[in-house]
């Protein structure tokens, strides 16, 4: 029992340390510790432990869990056929003069990424799950979630009141999802305590535990309730007093409306107040319904929505959709889709339409079977009010898909989930008698016999598949620990402002020719980590592209790097995938003009002088601190450069042309 409640507490403990680390090494290491439990539970749970967690998956509930894992999959393989995937791929395979497999994916690293992360977020589910079949262990399991619940909102109302605080404030989630969970997990635990002070005591003890359990659950209520009302909005609330009225309508059923017009009556009282509620949530009609909850700038989301793809553009590739819809300066504030936004442009609308079924059914089975229990009925219930809720927020913000935000989510399915059902034990007794009389009666037969028996029987097949996971998650954690992604970082943009400044000061320090600025660009170590040679700094760039072909900060590096190997790559083509890819990203424009001025191939490029001549209005009008990269790059210029940013610029400003012009001595 020890080790079983120590394979939650883990993860638990150790998850909101590991999901501020921005790379692969925290995933990774989680990973590998759930690898861990998942390995334990398969190995060294009891039959009947297993036997009963083969009763929670059912066919249809094991197909909606390997579902997301199956879409995710198809967006990634290749595509033999070609025209189907993205037409980003036929595009990138022009510019690299290599041939790409087409993908519904637009980018592989971001679509593994988001696979690794839902396989994290199951493995959480199903050691949940097993850990909580007991009922002691479940109780405990809630106390520990109600902990981790309110030790979130602290840290969420602390960051509230010091916008400026330290590094850890800046760090702490500050959505609605896991305040939600607190509410709703703290309100069962506090109707928990008040039946067991009802319930009748067979031996004299005192109820000092009940009180102190109720008095925990009602300072995290407060706690909870609190940092919803400071860092949520109008929808949070009202999907939190949606949940709490799911829970609330369970225990009036079972307490005081019995029969079938008590519930009739109850569930109509609860389906008025649900109709009601949504009066109060400000509600934006003529935006998507995706995004009609949403309070935060959307105008990126919404040209993405109008573009969507029924199987979507990859899990995990809205941040690098972003440059291409977002507007100027978008980078610098990066826009926040809603849950059911994000997974309609990355998953689809199809899979979106899906997924909240499947979320709907969820919430009845668990609200049926809820009201069957006899004293664990609070675990379900709250798993139905959590689905009300989550599928509201999921209309209103984002916080939904962070990582431990999203394990917690798991954590508190695969309680509700692994308590739902009744009378569990009974079964499990069963099933070992009937397989102890099996043995005994053919007992002449068993080499024959029992190797069948035995891997017919549910905990056998349940250990098997369990070690299995076990051993898929250990995999992931080693590949994920040993992988290195070269610019692999997704705010690359900052590292490429870097590559702008060392390209703007080598070009003020002397007016050296292009080639020179080129080779003290290439030789700087945020565009050349590995410092390997102008062949390897290429071929690693170019291999970054082959996955990720959106990335508008490599296709310029690759440019830039390319004036040095013109046999290698058309310099021009690479500079018109860096405009497609990151069409309004402030930080490239220094680097791409200065490449741009001074390649005369580029210049003669009708579509390209378009694209130039915009950065240079951008760059004039409105962006007053990129006047010494932009002086920078017309000095640097070739002839036909200058001519053309002249003509460009004196449309615009003509006094600014001569600010632009070396003087004399």
């Amino acid at each position: 029992m020890v080790v079983q409640s120590t394979m939650l507490a883990v993860p638990a403990a150790i998850a909101p340390a590991l999901a501020v680390v921005e790379n692969l090494l925290g995933p990774g290491v989680l990973s590998g510790v759930l690898a861990a439990a998942i390995l334990a539970v398969g190995l060294f749970s009891t039959s009947s432990t297993l036997a009963s967690f083969a009763n929670l998956l059912r066919p249809l509930f094991i197909l909606a869990l390997a579902a997301p894992a199956l879409w995710i999959a198809l967006q990634v393989v290749p595509i033999p056929f070609r025209g189907l995937g993205n037409q980003i791929w036929a595009t990138a395979s022009a510019a690299l003069h290599q041939p790409l497999a087409d993908r519904f994916s637009v980018d592989v690293r971001e679509t593994i990424l988001a696979l690794s992360h839902y396989n994290l977020v199951l493995a959480v589910a199903l050691v949940t799950a097993v850990v909580s079949l007991d009922k002691q262990r479940a109780a405990q399991v809630l106390y520990v979630l109600v902990s981790i619940t309110a030790v979130i909102c602290i840290f969420s109302i602390w960051r509230n009141n010091n916008p400026s605080g330290s590094w850890l404030a800046e760090q702490v989630w500050t959505g609605s999802t896991a305040a939600a969970l607190g509410v709703l997990l703290s309100t069962a635990m506090a109707i928990r305590a008040v039946d067991q002070l009802r319930r009748p005591r067979r031996s004299p003890r005192s109820p000092t535990g009940p009180l102190a359990i109720l008095s925990c659950a009602i300072l995290s209520l407060i706690v909870s309730v609190v940092a919803i009302a400071l860092c949520s909005g109008s929808a949070a609330l009202i999907a939190v007093l949606l949940g709490v009225t799911s829970i609330l309508t369970v225990v009036a059923i079972r307490k005081w409306f019995f029969g079938l017009w008590g519930r009739a009556g109850v569930l109509a009282t609860a389906t008025m107040l649900f109709v009601a509620s949504f009066t109060f949530i400000p509600i934006n009609r003529n935006a998507d319904l995706t995004i009609a909850l949403s309070t935060q700038t959307r105008a990126a989301t919404e040209r993405m929505l109008q573009d969507a793809h029924p199987i979507g553009t990859g899990a995990g590739t809205f941040i690098a959709l972003l440059p291409i819809y977002g507007d100027v300066g978008m980078a610098a504030m990066r826009e926040q889709p809603t849950a059911a936004a994000a997974v309609a442009v990355e998953m689809g609308r199809t899979f979106l339409c899906g997924l909240l079924i499947v979320t709907v059914i969820s919430a009845c089975i668990l609200f049926r079977r809820a009201l069957s229990r006899n004293h664990a009925y609070l675990y379900p219930a709250v798993g139905a009010g959590g689905s009300v809720s989550l599928i509201i927020l999921a209309f209103a913000e984002n916080s939904l898909f962070d990582l431990w935000t999203s394990l917690l989510v798991a954590a508190v399915y695969g309680l509700a989930f692994a308590q739902s059902l009744s009378g569990t034990i009974r079964d499990l007794e069963s099933v070992e008698l009937r397989q102890l009389t099996q043995e005994s009666s053919d007992r002449t037969t068993a080499a024959q016999r029992t190797s069948p028996a035995i891997f017919a029987s549910p905990w056998t097949l349940t250990r098997i598949a369990l070690t299995m996971i076990g051993l898929l998650l250990a995999a992931q954690a080693a590949w994920m620990v040993s992988q290195s992604w070269p610019f692999g970082d997704r705010p690359s943009i900052a590292t490429v402002a870097g590559s702008n400044e060392a390209w703007t000061s080598a070009l003020q320090s002397s007016r050296e020719n292009v080639a020179t600025a080129t080779a003290r660009l290439k030789s700087d170590k945020a565009t050349d980590p590995q410092n390997t040679g102008r062949s390897a700094d290429l071929n690693a760039l170019s291999a970054v592209l082959e996955y990720s072909p959106l990335r508008g900060d490599v296709w310029l590096r690759l440019a830039a790097l390319s004036k040095r190997h013109p046999a290698a790559y058309d310099t021009t083509s690479l500079l018109k995938m860096s405009y497609y890819t990151a069409p309004n990203a402030l930080d490239l424009i220094p680097l791409r003009l200065s490449v741009a001025l001074s390649t005369d191939a580029a210049i003669k490029e009708p579509e390209l002088r378009d694209l130039i001549r915009r950065d240079l209005k951008v760059a004039v009008t409105g962006q007053t601190a990129l006047g010494p990269a932009i002086a920078a790059a017309y000095q640097s210029a070739s002839a036909d450069g200058r001519a053309l940013a002249e003509s460009s610029i004196s449309e615009l400003d003509p006094s600014y042309v001569q600010k632009l012009r070396p003087r004399g001595p």
